[in-house]
Formats: C-alpha cells, sequence, structure tokens
C-alpha cells in the first residue's frame, strides 16, 4: 500500500485493515460515517488470488461514538452471521469482510443503493419500500436465538434484565458535575414502570429506521449501522424507527406497524414501545461532554450538538406525556442582535458560498457544515443567551421560594431539590422541560428544518 493512502487515514488502521483482510488497499475515498458517530472511508481491496471489491469502512478510533468495545462486538458478531449462518433467515446485509476492535473499525462489502428515504416524492414507492423495510425487521425478529445464538454477542437474557442494566449504567454517570436532573427524573420514571408482559428476546437491530437501510427502488439492499444490536424486546426496534423519525421522514407509523405484523412480526404493543421509546431518548439525551479537555472529539461536533439538543427536548416532552404532566408554554425573551453578529454573518458567508462549493473531499465538506452549525449556535448564545437565563432564574426563584445571587446559583439549588426529592415532580418537570426548550431555541437555526421535530403518532 503506498504511503499517501495509508495517510487517508487514522494512523496505523490501514495496516490493520489489511492484514485482518487479508488484501492490499489500492483506493481510500474518506467519507462522513454513520451519522454524527463515527467516521468512515470508501475502500478498493485487491486480494493475492486476483480478487478485488469495493469496501465501506466505518471506525471509531477515538472511541466517542455511540455503544462500547462490547457492543462493537456485536455488531462485528451479527453481520459476520447474517451475512453467512444465518443467511437463509433473508436479512439483507453489506457481506462482512473484517472487523479490527482496537479501533473500532468494520469493514463489509460496498452495497448499491439510496439511504435517503424523505427524498421519495412517490408515494406508492414509499408505501412499497416501507413494507419491505418492516418485512426485513419482521425476518429479524424470527431468527430463533434460543436454538442458535449468534456466536459473539453474548448470552441471550431476558429483556428486563437489560432495562435494569441500562438504567443502572446510566444512574451511574449521571454523577458529579455531569449530574442532570432531566436525566435523574426520567430514570426514576422508568425505573417504576417496566413492562412485566415482554416475550423471549430476539435480535434487536438497535438503530432501525430511515437512513439506516439502503434501497433501490421499492426494495430494501441492505440494513446499516447494527452498532447498538442487542437481544431483547421486538418493541424497542419499533420504538428505535420513532427516534429515527425525529430526523428523516417514514411512512404513517400505524402504516408501518401493520406492514410489520403483515410480515409475521410481533403484536404492535404499543404501551411496552412508548417504554423503549422512553428508555432510548434518555440514553441518548446524556448530557455531552464536549467542553471536557479528557473526553474523545466527536466527529462531527456540530451535528452531535444538534442531535443531542433535540433528544433532550423531545425526552422532556415525552417524560411530561408519560407522567401525565400538562406542559405551559415556555417564555422566550427576545433580544436584539449580539455585538459580533455581523461577524458570524461573515464568517458563514464564506462557508457556505466559498468553502464548501470548493470542497471536492466529501468528508471535509460535512465538517465545514457542521462548523456552521456551531457558529450559528455561537451567535444565538451571544444574542438570548442572557435572556433566557434571567427568564429561567426568576422561574427557579419562584418555584423555590428563594433569590439567588446569579443562574448558576439557582439551577444548582434546583438540581439540589430534584436529588433529594424535595420538590414536587410536576414542578421539576415542566422546570427541566423549560430550560430544553430554551437550549432547543438556541439551537434553532443551526438545527434548521429539525427545529420542530417531535415523536410521530403512534396511532
Amino acid at each position: 500500500m503506498m504511503a499517501d493512502l495509508a495517510a487517508l487515514l487514522p494512523e496505523g488502521l490501514a495496516v490493520a485493515v489489511e492484514k485482518a483482510c487479508g488484501a492490499r488497499i489500492t483506493g481510500v475515498r474518506p467519507r462522513g460515517g454513520g451519522g454524527a458517530s463515527r467516521d468512515g472511508a470508501e475502500l478498493d481491496l485487491a486480494w493475492p488470488d486476483g480478487r478485488t471489491a469495493s469496501a465501506y469502512m466505518n471506525h471509531d478510533v477515538h472511541k466517542a461514538g455511540a455503544g462500547d468495545d462490547a457492543a462493537f462486538l456485536r455488531e462485528a458478531a451479527v453481520l459476520r452471521a447474517l451475512s453467512g449462518p444465518l443467511a437463509s433467515a433473508g436479512v439483507r446485509v453489506a457481506p462482512y469482510f473484517a472487523s479490527i476492535p482496537e479501533q473500532r473499525a468494520l469493514v463489509c462489502g460496498l452495497v448499491k443503493g439510496e439511504d435517503r428515504f424523505g427524498n421519495l416524492a412517490d408515494a406508492q414507492q414509499r408505501s412499497a419500500l416501507a413494507r419491505d423495510f418492516m418485512a426485513q425487521l419482521a425476518a429479524l425478529h424470527r431468527i430463533d436465538v434460543a436454538k442458535a445464538p449468534v456466536e459473539g454477542m453474548g448470552r441471550v437474557e431476558p429483556a428486563e434484565a437489560l432495562i435494569r442494566r441500562r438504567i443502572a449504567t446510566v444512574r451511574e454517570t449521571n454523577s458529579g458535575k455531569a449530574w442532570d436532573p432531566l436525566i435523574h427524573l426520567s430514570l426514576d420514571w422508568l425505573e417504576a414502570n417496566i413492562p412485566d408482559d415482554m416475550p423471549p428476546p430476539v435480535i434487536v437491530h438497535g438503530d432501525a429506521g430511515p437512513g439506516n437501510f439502503l434501497f433501490e427502488g421499492d426494495r430494501v439492499t441492505a440494513l446499516l449501522d447494527w452498532e447498538l444490536v442487542h437481544y431483547g424486546d421486538p418493541m424497542a426496534d419499533l420504538a428505535m424507527l420513532c427516534l429515527r423519525m425525529l430526523f428523516q421522514g417514514f411512512v404513517p407509523l400505524p402504516e408501518a406497524f401493520a406492514a410489520y405484523e403483515a410480515a409475521g412480526g410481533y403484536p404492535v404493543d404499543l404501551k411496552r414501545l412508548r417504554f423503549w421509546r422512553l428508555l432510548f431518548q434518555t440514553g441518548f439525551a446524556r448530557r455531552s461532554r464536549y467542553d471536557d479537555p479528557d473526553a474523545p472529539p466527536p466527529p462531527n461536533l456540530g451535528m452531535n450538538l444538534v442531535y443531542s439538543t433535540i433528544h433532550r427536548r423531545v425526552l422532556s416532552e415525552a417524560l411530561a406525556d408519560a407522567a401525565d404532566v400538562a406542559l405551559p408554554q415556555v417564555a422566550l425573551p427576545e433580544a436584539l442582535p449580539g455585538a459580533h453578529d455581523h461577524s458570524y454573518s461573515i464568517a458563514l458567508d464564506d462557508i457556505r458560498n466559498t468553502i464548501v462549493p470548493r470542497l471536492t473531499d466529501q468528508q471535509a465538506a460535512v465538517k465545514a457544515k457542521g462548523m456552521a452549525r456551531l457558529i450559528k449556535w455561537w451567535r444565538a448564545i451571544e444574542r438570548f443567551g442572557p435572556g433566557f437565563q434571567a427568564a429561567e432564574k426568576s422561574e427557579l426563584e419562584t418555584t423555590l421560594n428563594q433569590e439567588f445571587a446569579d443562574h448558576a446559583a439557582a439551577w444548582s439549588a434546583f438540581c439540589e431539590c430534584v436529588a433529594g426529592g424535595s420538590i414536587a415532580i410536576d414542578r421539576a418537570i415542566i422546570l427541566c422541560n423549560a430550560h430544553e426548550t430554551r437550549e432547543a431555541a438556541l439551537m434553532a437555526d443551526a438545527m434548521g428544518g429539525l427545529a420542530a421535530t417531535t415523536f410521530a403518532a403512534l396511532e
């Protein structure tokens, strides 16, 4: 392999890929990876026997993305199985080539297809493709893991054990300076409402929905991004579909659920689905550590912040719905443009009109657009931040019946009350929602069309 090709990948990764695949890398094209959680690259591979293939590799060498090392091993295991011993199940995946656990790199054959379901204008094509996708989920859930567990995915255990472990894990991380009242309140509700009627575990894709499958015409060519795969309740995949639809359009959920059942899937249980939706949302909504100098850098900070902000606002709304709390309108004080508003506009124009149009490197273009989102956020913080904090400080003082020197002191006192259980739960949820609504308003310009997204109707 030539040195200039190796330089397009993180240090040492090219050598590791060639060793794992038993092939030589003859071409590298860096790409944006899985959502905002991974980087990627298209590779051209050549084997000693003369075979050649194009492959796609996603990687998370800094381990800043979703999941952990165990999750990566599960992802590699299920793709290896669905490409080989479980191929007869009919679940379409990119053919597994190799994995490098130390760098969380996964190499699979390149599959033809588009991934932008939301761009489809033909209603009949959308419905037919959605039916095929839901049939793929049904086929995955029909695999009998009690008889044939997937080698490398770990032991098969009841879904309740997974739920309790996830709640405990999030509680453990929700501590110290990172302690979060919204996460605390959501975990309390989840722990008190664990479903008691779940079926035997199945293979759950874990991130199923629009954007995570390729298609040609009205047929799915491959399910993508298995980094959250696990054994669990089939309703978990339908819940994750709801989360995916926060960011990309799909068919109405009742239509999707009917297609799933018609294809041999499990009966749709909306109560369990709502529980899993809130559990996943709680995990995704943990506060990000992007300003922590000890935390690994995310692949795309701008998009990571957009996703995190949406997940937190939607979680505050979903928790209120689950706890039957009516949310009042949130005060969003108007403000004049900030002192540096014009400078921000110049920087944004440079990115939009000069930098991005001249970039031929797709990965660089994605990161440039992410930088534009950050600039829009910084501009909003300068303009609206002081007024938003003043409004929140006033609300906290009214609720806690106490005056505070500044916003930070008021928020700290509120957190202490939530942690100690000395504030009514409904009032705490309302204040958390107000906080997240204002945080989302600061990010609104950066989010564009995603600013008002919320869960699609289940019925």
